[in-house]
């Protein structure tokens, strides 16, 4: 069953969430090569929410290193972030 990994950042201002926004967009795919779906919503100004989808738990916590990874990079842009995870019951794309 498919694993998930939410993300919900706050990020310490208007720019650092732009800049975050276009990294990830960038680079994310190349860090996360077992994602089936990797997705980031803007939700304010200064705050998203970025969620990342693999095929299962093993695959997840694969994943976990090039996370930290990330987060470390980014430290200093981020003011918060809550993790979320969890089993996928549901993904519907049309």
């Amino acid at each position: 069953m498919s694993y998930a990994r939410i993300n919900m950042v706050e990020f310490n201002s208007v720019e650092d969430a732009v800049v975050s926004a276009g990294d990830y967009a960038e680079n994310a795919a190349a860090e996360f090569p077992e994602a089936e779906i990797l997705l980031s919503v803007a939700t304010g100004n200064e705050s998203a929410v970025v969620i990342s989808i693999y095929p299962d738990k093993d695959a997840f916590e694969r994943s976990a290193a090039a996370r930290a990874t990330r987060m470390g990079n980014n430290q200093n842009r981020i003011k918060d972030v809550e993790v979320l995870e969890g089993e996928v019951t549901l993904c519907h794309v049309k």
